[in-house]
């Protein structure tokens, strides 16, 4: 009988527990469904931070090509997908193989309302997904306004 290792287990635990406190905090703060994983997909390891100048997104896609990855602008934030599929098949004398992999990431960021999502630069090198969004320049002094 296949067992589970001490190290399987715990990892097992952290997702469930990392699943568990994500939709606890969704629900209590009314976040809407299309935040959370697509069934059979993975959610990439994803960073996001602010400059003055820009929001900058990285995001962990081990093993994908980059003609997999598609990143769409959704309402009010950024979508990540990634669908890769690969066959393997085999054929020698008396032995005939196919085996078929599907690996699959999904990521919803929600964007500051200050970006130019237009401007949007992405790349991808070694695995790590990296997109600059410029922000919108806010005037500083602001708009007088007189009463009539």
């Amino acid at each position: 009988m296949f067992r589970r290792s001490f190290w399987d287990e715990l990892d097992r635990f952290h997702r469930e527990m990392d699943r568990f406190f994500r939709n606890f905090w969704e629900e209590s703060l009314e976040y809407e469904s299309k935040d959370l994983v697509p069934r059979n997909y993975r959610e990439p390891l994803t960073d996001m931070w602010e400059t003055e100048k820009e929001v900058i997104i990285t995001a962990e896609l081990p093993g994908v090509r980059k003609e997999d990855i598609e990143i769409n602008i959704k309402d009010d934030g950024l979508e990540i997908k990634v669908e890769k599929r690969d066959e393997l098949k085999e054929e020698r004398k008396g032995i005939y193989r196919l085996e078929r992999r599907y690996a699959g990431f999904y990521r919803y960021i929600r964007l500051p309302g200050n970006v130019d999502i237009e401007k949007a630069e992405a790349t991808y090198n070694n695995g790590v997904l990296e997109i600059r969004i410029p922000k919108i320049k806010e005037e500083k002094e602001g708009k007088r306004i007189k009463i009539k």
